[in-house]
């Protein structure tokens, strides 16, 4: 099951927190602690309402692991996706957490903790769900990815490393296959549509060799995808596929944007570079693709 949907709300509150805050404290600020805590626990209890109404509406089951059908119908894209929503936590968490005036490392240490304790408290809900259990392989990636900040601090080579994502609705094959299946699905619901999502691993090329002509913003990535050639077999399940590969350009935005160095531009910048935007690509796999502009 997609963690994403869940970042909906959180996004919009601690979004704002991040852009419009001002780390001007260099200790804890109790005030700005209650206000962190009582936005983030309204946005997940409403989160939770949602998700209580949409994915775990039907009748309680008892505990259940996940039988491993998304390592079918999503080839592991999914679990790409898990990996960005523990991610995404843990940066709204610590940068609020920095707002709130604690340190760097602590911040990060407690963003890992609520990005993980996040995955696992869905992860145990779903264990009770008829149709999707819980999922050992979806709370590690969740917890990987939240623990993925840290790992950088600590680790001076892990800072040329960037985790992108990009959603470019390039076929109608989610959509068609659920109307095969007699399911009419909103016509906005990306979060599902694996064929359309692209995960891409971006690397800082001046952070790993010295060179002299290689522009600073510019990075090389590799994507990371799932073609459109899924069917449903006589179960009406999805089956079939291919995951796709790519090597393509990348920009670094707080270093495109370097001149936007005010503390609005300079947070504005954190949150973009989380995107892969449009950038020469080739497809290595399945078959050789070139795209002068990857969307």
């Amino acid at each position: 099951m997609n963690f994403k949907s869940l970042f909906l709300s959180l996004l919009v509150v601690s979004f704002s927190i991040n852009m419009f805050g001002k780390s001007d404290t260099t200790k804890i600020n109790s005030g700005r602690v209650l206000i962190v805590s009582s936005s983030l626990a309204a946005a997940l209890g409403g989160s939770y309402l949602y998700i209580e109404n949409s994915w775990w509406s039907d009748k309680q089951t008892a505990f259940s692991f996940d039988d491993g059908a998304d390592l079918t119908y999503a080839l592991n894209v999914d679990k790409a996706g898990h990996f960005m929503g523990g991610l995404f936590a843990a940066n709204l968490f610590s940068g609020s957490m920095r707002w709130a005036g604690m340190n760097k490392k602590q911040s990060l240490w407690y963003g890992a903790a609520f990005g993980s304790g996040l995955q696992l408290a869905i992860e145990m809900k779903d264990a009770y769900a008829p149709y999707w259990g819980f999922s050992k392989w979806d709370l590690t990636m969740g917890s990987l990815g939240a623990f993925w900040p840290v790992a950088q601090e600590y680790n001076h080579n892990l800072k040329g490393i960037d985790f992108k994502m990009s959603y470019y609705k390039r076929s109608n094959i989610y959509w068609d296959l659920d109307k095969q299946r007699g399911k009419e699905t909103n016509k906005y619901a990306w979060q599902d549509d694996y064929p359309n999502q692209t995960y891409w691993m971006a690397f800082d090329v001046n952070h790993y060799v010295e060179n002299c002509c290689w522009p600073d913003w510019l990075n090389v990535a590799i994507g990371f995808g799932l073609d459109d050639t899924q069917y449903l077999n006589q179960q009406n399940k999805k089956v079939g596929g291919n995951n796709e590969w790519y090597i393509a350009l990348d920009y670094d935005m707080p270093k495109l944007l370097k001149k936007w160095n005010s503390p609005t531009g300079k947070k504005v910048k954190h949150w973009l570079n989380y995107f892969h935007f449009p950038a020469p690509a080739i497809r290595i796999s399945p078959k050789l693709g070139i795209y002068p502009l990857f969307l």
